[in-house]
């Protein structure tokens, strides 16, 4: 045995205390990190037949890691960007172990010296200022659902905030006395304070006129036909419906795919364009480094 700590302690130390104490992580992260975790003990217990409670950190090597990479990529059919992301979540399994048990420390800079792979850099998909003004003149204001909608694909573009974190939303994080503004829960747990236009404050408040709620309720600020709360797989659905709405009379819309993620592409460029500073655009996206929001420039 290299390592002198039981493999089934550290994973669930990773997990309970390191991920969600120490680092804070959102759930969406912590699913993905469970679910490459599994599937890299499973593959390994599988290679070395026996079961997943029998496997030490010896088993996990640089060789298996290597395997296991080879396997997604060749018979799961897996991109070089799946690859990669299951690479972080083992990358960051093992940098918590070498901490934790120094006897392994050689084991685990075997694993975390593998590379991830080049990957083609996706261009960016952003709106013109004529496409988004046509998207939100084309919903129907005069319904209820539209007026849901028409206030969710505002928000989108007014915060560039994810997905996630407009689905996580409650109201009592919405401040609609001036200086009115909402505050967002973004990756790692970190929050920010976003402005908010007063034209999306007054297509919120109408939303909420809707269903008879008051701004000071402790509600989800989305919610689906049903009145449950929105989830990422609706709020996908609701763009894409109001695309393909929009596009019937402006066909530049349907060149391309357009998703959630496109409004905060969208914001982050208008806002540049418009002459905001590097530096709060940064702030309004939630980056935790300049780069990403320099990639707009």
């Amino acid at each position: 045995m290299i390592a002198t700590l039981l493999l089934s302690d550290l994973i669930q130390t990773f997990f309970r205390r390191h991920l969600i104490v120490t680092r804070g992580v959102s759930p969406h992260t912590l699913h993905a990190y469970r679910d490459a975790i599994r599937a890299l003990l499973t593959f390994a217990a599988a290679r070395r037949g026996c079961s997943v409670v029998n496997l030490t950190i010896d088993d996990l090597g640089r060789d298996t890691i290597l395997a296991f990479l080879e396997d997604l990529e060749t018979r799961r059919g897996n991109m070089a960007v799946t690859r990669n992301a299951r690479l972080a979540a083992i990358h960051s399994l093992f940098r918590f172990i070498a901490a934790e048990d120094p006897a392994a420390v050689a084991l685990c800079g075997h694993v975390l010296a593998i590379p991830y792979k080049r990957t083609p850099a996706r261009p960016v998909m952003c709106l013109a200022r004529a496409d988004i003004e046509h998207l939100l003149n084309s919903i129907d204001r005069s319904t209820v659902l539209g007026r849901r909608d028409l206030a969710g694909l505002q928000f989108l573009y007014n915060t560039g905030a994810r997905a996630q974190e407009v689905v996580d939303l409650r109201l009592p994080a919405v401040r609609f006395e001036a200086p009115t503004q909402v505050r967002l829960l973004g990756k790692g747990r970190k929050e920010r304070l976003c402005p908010l236009w007063s034209e999306t404050v007054d297509l919120v408040r109408a939303m909420l006129r809707d269903r008879g709620v008051s701004t000071t309720d402790d509600v989800p600020l989305f919610v689906n036909a049903l009145g449950r709360p929105l989830t990422r797989f609706g709020l996908r659905h609701i763009v894409r419906m109001r695309v393909a709405a929009a596009a019937a009379s402006r066909p530049a819309l349907s060149r391309t795919a357009i998703t959630p993620h496109t409004f905060r592409h969208t914001t982050a460029l208008h806002l540049l364009q418009a002459g905001v500073e590097l530096n709060v655009v940064r702030s309004w996206l939630g980056h935790a480094r300049i780069e990403p929001t320099h990639a707009y420039i």
